[in-house]
């Protein structure tokens, strides 16, 4: 199912897991999951921190999240998400998309629909990481 998510009211600390929702009532929490998908979540400082915390209490014990982001040079706060991932406990890998795909970002035909794309600007590199929680 899908619900709606707002991750500056997650708290960072739910060992066990579970995320409240908007629509949850009071303190309830919705069930953990094993898998999150992300991408382009991060704009500034402050949502590194949130999303942080999101992945942190959303993950069920060895879970793992995905998250594609445009790099620091291109979103601000990037460049702290994987500390601030570290912080909580963690295990984070990162890799450069490009070189995930022998080099290339995009196919040639794929260039004129990503330039359509909200944010996105000509030599833009994104960076995938992988969020354990163990």
């Amino acid at each position: 199912s899908v619900a709606k998510l707002d991750f500056y009211k997650q708290t960072g600390d739910n060992r066990s897991g579970g995320w409240i929702s908007d629509e949850t009532e009071g303190d309830a929490k919705r069930p953990p999951v094993d898998v999150i998908l992300a991408a382009d979540i991060i704009c500034q400082p402050s949502d590194a921190v949130a999303a942080s915390k999101t992945i942190y209490d959303a993950l069920k014990p060895n879970g793992v999240a995905y998250a594609v982001c445009a790099t620091a040079e291109h979103r601000f706060g990037v460049e702290i998400f994987a500390s601030e991932c570290d912080a909580r406990g963690l295990q984070v890998t990162m890799r450069n998309v490009a070189e995930m795909c022998n080099g290339e970002l995009l196919l040639e035909e794929e260039q004129q629909m990503m330039q359509t794309a909200a944010g996105y600007v000509e030599g833009m590199e994104l960076t995938f990481f992988e969020i354990v929680k163990s």
